[in-house]
């Protein structure tokens, strides 16, 4: 069976140091683990790197850290991604003081990804924000839907299924 071809997003890897929230934090290091075992292709593009050149020390060196151990795919930003994502604000699907979110997305798709990950529901991983991505992706010409997901989907996505 092929790997998945798996988007890591910002809020996925600063989940993986959030003490406020352990649950959050659990299933985003099983799933890193499964990342860093090889149980799938992983991928970022610059707009990861340079969210975490934003955060503060010594959260940002953690991060570094943490994206250099797991080793995903360095994809790049296109002039594609952008226009992509500058649609997906147009369109309402982000609002437009989050041109990093819908530039995630618009990465993701561009590069033909099988799942997004993201822990940020507001502005990406919801069902409404999912099928609206798809929509105006789909109008602008790209129609492998992407499949945006949480961590903890990904997981238990992969356990094995007893009777």
């Amino acid at each position: 069976m092929r790997k998945l071809n798996i988007y890591i997003e910002t809020s996925v890897w600063s989940f993986a140091f959030a003490e406020d929230v352990p649950n959050y934090r659990d299933d985003t290091l099983a799933f890193l683990e499964r990342c860093r075992a090889g149980m799938f292709e992983t991928f970022v593009c610059p707009l990861v790197l340079e969210e975490i050149e934003r955060a503060s020390e010594p959260l940002r060196t953690k991060l570094s850290e943490l994206v250099r151990q797991i080793g995903p795919t360095l994809i790049e930003f296109s002039p594609a991604a952008a226009e992509l994502a500058d649609r997906f604000v147009r369109e309402g699907v982000v609002p437009a003081g989050k041109p990093e979110d819908a530039g995630h997305v618009a990465a993701a798709f561009i590069e033909e990804m099988d799942v997004l990950v993201s822990w940020n529901f507001r502005h990406i991983a919801n069902v409404r924000r999912a099928e609206r991505f798809n929509a105006v992706a789909i109008l602008a010409g790209y129609h492998r839907p992407l499949r945006i997901v949480n961590p903890a989907e990904v997981l238990y996505d992969e356990e094995d299924e007893s009777p």
